[in-house]
């Protein structure tokens, strides 16, 4: 029966989504319940691992010891349908955490819907459990099966347990383990696979990505991670896109840059502890005008809109230095073999792109493929640049992928940090499609194994190792 409640509640609510308010601060009566606990902000200090806060110093994260911070990981996809991070149902939070800090990752990306804060609001303050979740997404029959699948593989949780407390649980273990956790807004208010021109959470206010309750669910999260010390970090939004639904939204650097300040306000508001990761234009492929501090009027980029009076206008250039939350801010790049509009034919055409795009910020020289694009002008402030997602079928192929390998030899020549895509080799729904396998994660279907032991081994691993993280340490 109360399954049945919770369902039609979240099922009237759904109905009406669209047209939900930004919401204040919840009342005191209304708050979660891991909200009513904290009454501080991260106290790890410089006590004990992993010492934050962390903040940026010139080129570099450091943290409260002014140490350097590298990080290796992985991306662990739960913006799906259920907002349950995937693989749960065939292995334990615990095991599947064992498996990521066997190969030396140090750090998990998780992408998460901000319809999950909707549905919080939605239902006065309370969470969705474990089951209502699976059931919603999956079906009654396949919804109960995964329900006790998962609750099977991990005995401390039940029906009842809310997504909220999964993903903390998964951050508390991944603290034993030394594994720091990003929190990155992948989908706005509908929970999907991302993405593309069309699925409407390409740009602020597409069809699903409100702008106020992205803010909102900014801050609601920005004050979960405070009850989590490994969590040093959370993103503004992920690979920003022009929207092929709304063709009125102004998809440019103005409004990138009004929408994201705005985004790490609330944030820094919120958990002014925390780094903001920063991501570009064109599936996050572009940060130039940021970076080389260009007139964001009529700086280029692809398929932005113009702006007809820019050269009447007086010129408008975004100044990190003049923020609150400049030394908290970590640029984020993403680079695939698919892109657009990026020759991605050749390692030295590639660093030329990549300098020119962002990474330029890491105050390096310009790399020999300038001389070829004659498009590489210096950045103006230096600021870490990290690579929060690249990837590749997990097979033989990474040999011989030039993009894959180029970045490789790119982090290691320069020590950016990176997550690659992804740790899920299945997804319990996918575009609709239940139990979908990917050949592109690095666990098999059931996730009982790596999907190629080899590339595991003799890839990743010396990868990882050449990185010198930043390890948990007496």
């Amino acid at each position: 029966m109360k399954v049945l409640v919770a369902l039609c509640s979240l099922c009237a609510t759904l109905a009406c989504a669209s047209w939900v308010p930004a919401a204040p601060a919840f009342p005191e009566e209304l708050k979660p319940h891991w909200q009513k606990r904290i009454d501080r902000r991260q106290e790890n200090s410089t006590e004990e691992w992993p010492y934050g806060p962390f903040r940026t110093n010139g080129r570099n994260i450091v943290n409260s010891r002014d140490e350097v911070v590298t990080w290796a990981g992985v991306n662990w996809p739960m913006s799906g349908e259920t907002m349950i991070p995937e693989g749960l149902e065939w292995k334990s939070a615990e095991a599947i955490l064992d498996d990521v800090a066997s190969v030396g990752f140090n750090f998990i990306r998780m992408g998460y819907a901000i319809q999950m804060i909707d549905e919080v609001y939605d239902r006065g303050g309370e969470d969705v459990p474990l089951e209502v979740a699976l059931i919603m997404a999956l079906g009654y029959e396949n919804g109960t099966k995964v329900t006790n699948q998962m609750i099977t593989k991990n005995p401390k949780w039940t029906r009842e347990t809310t997504r909220f407390e999964i993903w903390s649980d998964i951050a508390s273990i991944a603290a034993t383990k030394g594994i720091y956790i990003h929190p990155d807004v992948h989908v706005g208010s509908k929970a999907q696979w991302c993405c593309s021109h069309t699925d409407g959470n390409a740009w602020f206010d597409d069809v699903y990505f409100n702008t106020s309750n992205w803010q909102r669910g900014l801050s609601y999260v920005a004050n979960w991670a405070k009850d989590h010390p490994n969590i040093v970090s959370m993103s503004l939004r992920n690979e920003l896109r022009e929207s092929w639904n709304r063709t009125n939204l102004y998809y440019n650097w103005e409004t990138l840059v009004g929408n994201m300040s705005a985004g790490a306000d609330t944030i820094h508001k919120a958990n002014p502890d925390l780094l903001i990761t920063w991501s570009g234009m064109q599936y996050d492929q572009d940060l130039s005008a940021l970076t080389t501090k260009k007139n964001i009027l009529t700086a280029p980029c692809y398929k932005c809109t113009a702006i007809r009076d820019a050269d009447r206008r007086d010129p408008v250039y975004f100044d990190l230095n003049s923020y609150p939350w400049a030394d908290k801010i970590v640029w984020e790049l993403h680079l695939y073999p698919m892109s657009e509009d990026l020759d991605t034919g050749t390692c030295e055409i590639i660093e030329a792109g990549l300098y020119r795009n962002g990474f330029n910020a890491l105050g390096m020289d310009a790399p020999s493929g300038c001389n070829i694009t004659n498009d590489c002008p210096p950045a103006q402030r230096l600021t870490p640049v990290i690579f929060s997602e690249f990837g590749n079928a997990q097979d033989a192929t990474l040999y011989n992928s030039t993009v894959q390998n180029c970045i490789r030899e790119y982090t290691e020549k320069h020590s950016v940090s990176w997550m690659m895509w992804s740790l899920a080799g299945s997804y319990r729904i996918r575009s609709g499609v239940q139990g979908l396998v990917d050949t592109w994660g690095l666990t098999n279907a059931d996730w009982s194994g790596w999907q190629d032991p080899d590339t595991v081994e003799n890839y990743w691993k010396p990868w990882v190792s050449s990185m010198n993280l930043t390890r948990e340490s007496t």
